[in-house]
């Protein structure tokens, strides 16, 4: 394990720029190092590296063995990167930076990431998102007194076990935003205080990214009357809501359009591309989402404008708080156009201006490598398939199950827990870290199979949820995982919720919501840092960590009773609170006894 550690949280470092001196302190820690000559901080000054030595400082409530330097260094626009030099007495040098420490001299991709400025707002630091796919969930109405629309194929049963739609977008079970209204008890029960819903708009599939207008909500769903009045219920309760929009494209049907598509001449043609036969691009080859075109002043004006798509649900009457955007990373991006820095920048400027209090926020669909693109002047934060997602797929995914991740070639792996943390640093090490904290931890969502499908086992779904509200980011969890629904047909998340069935183990998992949603409001979880405590191939200990708090958290994918952990930070003491399984320290070392997969033990310091 490492000697020296350092993460940008608020535990090591002040992200308030000093108004005077234009600076933020950064500090490091070590355990029982090497004799130290030396500590200093490497930075980028016009391109060139600059060294900023640091001195060594006393903290309080540290233990025997811990040894602290702080460094200022100076800001440099939203983003300060750095790494660590720590020369020894012994002539030899060590280099510390997101991925660890390095006796080689590291390339700079990995440094470390402090973001000075755009920070989420503190209700978002503490969520516990609900995601919910409107049409599967819940409606008001019975079937019968309902009028199908004219593009819908038909009804889908009420029984989940006659559920057969596969990929298919035209049938409907008849969820509405009424029906989730009646359900707020039961969400909030569960311990979440955040919706996330699919797209509202009104389209012609049950999914609605096919928007035909982004000006009223689906009258099948309410109409606006509706989401005023569930965005008001959840208000009411202490909740928040997050809307879902595609700024990459539109429907077929959309307004826009079928007038660019009968009128050459319309403004609304420049709103898309088209080629020397007249014919559109569309998303991914799919006909029926042609792709905007952001050269359009006109379009980003409808968009980001003052009275644009963007702001109208986030100002009243709506007044939602925050917007998660679909395919977020393709949006303004088409062949040679690269037109994304602009219209990423404009959504949260339209956002912005939209909540002078920044209390709202900007999540972005993001499937794999976010960290060049998110640099916290945009998007605050990402749906962390890459970083998160998939690396728990892949430790606790067993080797008989073999669900491809969002339309990838490979088939999943039983990895090692080693690779499991070396993919989540790799990640992490791309963006900042408060970029990090902000982003969805997500073990499934409404693009990908569920928990029962992924996690299967004997507590596969307690340790990945328990790794969502642990790990840095924001856990996001799809309606219905807390009743273990399967997925049908393979690949198809997108059952209806079954209001009136029972599902085996829906008690246990509820019940442990309830208990994980309390620790999203420790200190220790929120804002402090990350540090590997142990690791082996089928165990994953860390500590989440401010000045004042401690919070151990212990993950075991298979059938091990305990480890022994040798933790010279947390070791000193039996914890103030065990939370989940058993842990104590006996001679020096801690003792981690799992239960469904999980030792979870607090220290206030």
């Amino acid at each position: 394990m490492r000697t020296f550690y350092h993460d940008p949280s608020t535990m090591y470092a002040d992200t308030s720029a000093s108004a005077e001196t234009n600076t933020i302190k950064v500090q490091l820690r070590a355990i029982n190092p090497r004799p130290v000559q030396t500590v200093a901080v490497r930075i980028l000054d016009d391109a060139e590296p600059k060294h900023i030595e640091a001195r060594p400082i006393t903290k309080p409530n540290t233990v025997a063995g811990e040894y602290w330097w702080e460094a200022e260094i100076p800001v440099v626009g939203l983003t300060q990167h750095y790494r660590w030099h720590i020369g020894f007495t012994d002539k030899t040098t060590l280099w510390l930076n997101a991925l660890g420490e390095f006796k080689r001299t590291a390339p700079d991709h990995a440094d470390f990431k402090i973001q000075v400025g755009g920070t989420v707002p503190q209700w978002y630091s503490q969520a516990r998102i609900y995601q919910i796919f409107i049409d599967r969930f819940a409606r008001r109405q019975t079937l019968s007194t309902q009028n199908l629309p004219q593009w819908s194929t038909g009804w889908i049963s009420d029984n989940i076990s006659e559920f057969a739609e596969g990929p298919g977008q035209r049938n409907l079970y008849g969820g509405d935003l009424w029906g989730i209204i009646d359900k707020l008890d039961y969400i909030q029960g569960l311990g979440f205080d955040t919706l996330y819903l699919t797209p509202f708009f009104e389209a012609r599939t049950n999914h609605r990214y096919d928007a035909r207008t982004f000006w009223r909500v689906d009258p099948f769903l309410g109409g606006d009357e509706a989401l005023i009045a569930l965005i008001e219920a959840c208000h009411a309760r202490g909740m928040k809501f997050i809307g879902d929009l595609t700024t990459n494209h539109t429907g077929l049907s959309h307004e826009w359009f079928e007038k660019a598509s009968t009128d050459p001449t319309s403004i609304e043609r420049d709103f898309y591309y088209w080629d020397e036969n007249g014919d559109y691009a569309c998303w991914l080859g799919v006909k029926n989402l042609p792709k905007l075109n952001y050269n359009s002043a006109e379009l980003r004006r409808r968009m980001f404008g003052e009275s644009g798509v963007v702001r109208r649900y986030l100002e009243p009457p709506f007044n939602m708080d925050g917007w998660r955007i679909d395919v977020a990373n393709m949006t303004g991006r088409y062949q040679h156009d690269n037109l994304y820095p602009e219209v990423s920048l404009l959504t949260r400027q339209a956002v912005e201006a939209a909540d002078p209090a920044g209390q709202k926020v900007l999540i972005a669909e993001h499937c794999h490598d976010f960290g060049p693109d998110i640099k916290g002047n945009t998007w605050q934060g990402a749906m962390n398939y890459a970083g998160f997602t998939r690396p728990f797929w892949d430790w606790l995914c067993p080797e008989t199950v073999v669900p491809r991740f969002l339309g990838t070639l490979a088939d999943l792996h039983s990895l090692p827990g080693s690779e499991v943390v070396d993919t989540i640093d790799a990640f992490g090490a791309e963006t900042t870290w408060q970029v990090r904290q902000a982003s969805y931890n997500l073990v499934s969502s409404h693009d990908t199979p569920r928990i029962f499908d992924t996690l299967v086992g004997p507590y596969g779904a307690f340790v990945g949820l328990a790794a969502a509200y642990t790990l840095p980011g924001v856990p996001m969890v799809l309606y219905g995982e807390e009743l273990l629904l399967p997925s049908v047909n393979g690949d198809n998340c997108r059952v209806p919720m079954p209001w009136d069935e029972a599902f085996a183990g829906a008690t246990d998992l509820a019940d442990w919501l309830r208990s994980l949603a309390a620790l999203r409001f420790l200190p220790a979880v929120t804002e402090g840092g990350l540090r590997w405590v142990y690791v082996s191939d089928d165990v994953i200990v860390f500590a989440r960590e401010t000045a004042s708090q401690r919070l151990l958290v212990g993950l075991c994918r298979d059938m091990t009773a305990g480890v022994s952990v040798n933790d010279e930070l947390l070791s000193f003491g039996n914890p103030t609170q065990v939370l989940a399984g058993q842990v104590t320290v006996v001679a020096g070392e801690l003792q981690l006894e799992f239960a469904n997969g999980v030792a979870i033990a607090q220290w206030e310091l």
